[in-house]
């Protein structure tokens, strides 16, 4: 039986937490899992990584943020963001060999090392020479970690081929850190990063903060039944209006609705077929089902539709009371 519920996680779990991604091999499209581009150095595979996944998705364990913000262009862009990052030399940098770069001439030395060193960097460029990355955890984290995640995180996925500096913020409620990462690495190859990359990215940060002892986990939106896609403020108040007793940050109506009928509900199913095969299993993975069925049902895209479900009744009702009072004066009058 065990072996019959490891494979049933395999399969429907990976369609849930590694969907089908589409990426480009010269000039032919491909489309491969994102389980390919999961971290390998956790030592979890197959169904122990689902169960792992399964487990902290029920729990609402924290989510890691992982998002290339931007990209110099050539060094002058690269300046000016390192300008940034680094406070104009009031926030150390550190590089990929540990070293702190500190203070305002410490940066126009990194910055002259960047722009004349291997390869070099032109002040203005058809390319990024650089890429932005930024890390962070919800308020309340611990920051230490975070930051200790973040570097262990920069040294796995750049040490080897890329130059790169970070820079701790303390100055937001969200611990964060900010990367800066050259393109061009010391074998000539350029970072090209795809959304299969974006993801193990966000898989590999969670998993450097779990191992320092902060739960973390690293889902897709459509595993979480999140609602995507920004919304001008205006269509936001209105559609708070409508469905008050919902929370629904920065998403439009429409966007949620199509979320809703397409990707999300595959992944319902793949629930689904989940929490009926641990229910067959012993107590820790019976005691998993409900969690996940319990966890199901709080997701957002849910919630989302039995408040517009309730709304849509409510406007019926209004009609139809309308509609019962408009006949009931025709009435009288003929009388």
């Amino acid at each position: 039986m065990s072996q019959l519920i490891d494979g049933v996680l395999k399969d429907w779990g990976e369609r849930i937490f590694y969907p089908q991604v589409k990426g480009r091999i010269g000039k032919r499209t491909i489309t491969r899992s994102a389980a390919s581009h999961s971290p390998k150095h956790t030592g979890m595979t197959g169904s122990a990584r689902v169960r792992e996944k399964l487990s902290l998705a029920s729990r609402n364990a924290p989510e890691v943020m992982v998002k290339i913000s931007g990209g110099g262009k050539g060094m002058r862009q690269i300046k000016a963001h390192l300008d940034y990052i680094s406070r104009n030399g009031l926030v150390d940098l550190e590089n990929v060999d540990g070293q702190l770069i500190t203070g305002r001439e410490a940066v126009r030395d990194l910055r002259d090392e960047w722009k004349y060193g291997q390869y070099g960097i032109p002040e203005e460029a058809q390319h990024k020479e650089a890429f932005n990355i930024v890390l962070s955890m919800p308020p309340g984290t611990d920051r230490t970690a975070v930051n200790d995640a973040a570097r262990a995180f920069a040294a796995t996925e750049f040490g080897s081929n890329h130059a790169y500096v970070f820079a701790a913020h303390d100055d937001e409620r969200h611990p964060h850190v900010h990367l800066c990462v050259k393109s061009l690495g010391f074998d000539g190859t350029r970072l090209n990063p795809r959304k299969a990359d974006l993801q193990r990215w966000r898989e590999s940060f969670a998993e450097a903060l779990r191992q320092r002892g902060i739960v973390a986990n690293a889902t897709p939106r459509t595993a979480r039944g999140a609602i995507r896609g920004p919304v001008k403020q205006t269509a936001l108040h209105k559609q708070q209006r409508e469905t008050p007793e919902i929370e629904v940050k920065n998403q439009p109506v429409k966007s949620q609705l199509q979320d809703s009928f397409s990707v999300t509900k595959k992944a319902l199913h793949a629930y689904g077929k989940i929490a009926r095969a641990l229910s067959s299993g012993d107590a820790a993975d019976r005691q998993l089902a409900l969690d996940i069925t319990r966890f199901v049902a709080k997701m957002p895209v849910l919630q989302f539709l039995k408040a517009k479900s309730r709304t849509l009744d409510r406007k019926d009702k209004l009609a139809d009371t309308r509609s019962s009072l408009s006949h009931s004066d025709l009435a009288d009058k003929s009388r």
